[in-house]
């Protein structure tokens, strides 16, 4: 008889690769995403100001009127020198220009927050990474969802919250017009904030505060038709959140950068 054949070895079959999950944390969805909280914030006052940039949907209304407001805010409350603010869309055509109609429903829009007419008149900017990284805070303009969305444009930001955040710090009396007014004009609280502020403060953090038609090109950047109570409540909310903002930054900043104007 033949002998018995050598045995086979038994094929090994590799498993297969352990895939990691995609990283999608540049990118949160909107069903996941959790907004930012002031605690979170990590500001750093090594150029002796801030940088800080306002985005929106369009560089509209709200993140023009935002760069407006806090340039005056600033300047009143003394802290003019701490705080350079600028302006940014997410989706725009960089440096395009708007019509004559446009400009000048843009700037009907902003006059009541904003003391010159710079803010209606600039270019459009398109937000972009690299802005991120070079402001040292982005504040987003109209809630949650923009700021999901400005976050996942700019991985490089370092810090990203929605305007509504700083609301908690606006002292009553000063967005009413009854205060001190040591940080916004009594002027300013009394026309644009005091008529609507009740319908301003229901906001929560994390909802949409921008203008209702704000998904249009035409109404968003300036132009359209958007009614004028809703206008009103959303220039409102700007004054509360920047006050909110500028009484935040004075209160973190380092004592130093408080007084030095007054030390000349």
């Amino acid at each position: 008889s033949s002998p018995p054949p050598p045995p086979v070895a038994p094929v090994c079959t590799p498993p297969p690769p352990i895939v990691a999950p995609a990283n999608t944390s540049s990118s949160p969805s909107s069903s996941s995403f959790r907004p930012a909280t002031w605690r979170e914030l990590d500001i750093d006052w090594g150029r002796r100001h801030l940088q800080t940039l306002f985005v929106d949907d369009a560089h509209g209304v709200l993140a023009r009127g935002a760069e407006g407001v806090c340039q005056r805010v600033a300047k009143w409350a003394g802290a003019g020198h701490m705080v350079f603010p600028e302006s940014a869309g997410l989706d725009v055509q960089h440096g395009s220009q708007m019509g004559a109609d446009e400009s000048m429903s843009m700037l009907t829009r902003l006059h009541p927050v904003c003391d010159h007419p710079r803010y209606a008149a600039k270019p459009r900017y398109a937000f972009t990474d690299a802005d991120g990284a070079c402001a040292d805070l982005v504040v987003t303009c109209g809630g949650a969802d923009v700021e999901r969305r400005v976050r996942a444009a700019s991985p490089s930001a370092v810090a990203v919250v929605d305007l509504w955040e700083f609301a908690q710090f606006a002292d009553r009396g000063e967005i009413d017009g009854t205060g001190i007014a040591a940080i916004v004009q009594r002027s300013l609280a009394l026309e644009c904030v005091a008529p609507c502020i009740d319908e301003a403060m229901k906001l929560r953090v994390g909802d949409a505060w921008g203008l209702p038609n704000s998904t249009s090109s035409n109404s968003s950047s300036g132009g359209g038709v958007i009614d004028e109570d809703e206008m009103a409540v959303a220039r409102a909310r700007t004054v509360v959140g920047v006050a909110g903002l500028v009484t935040f930054l004075l209160a973190i900043s380092p004592l130093e950068e408080v007084t030095r104007v007054t030390k000349r």
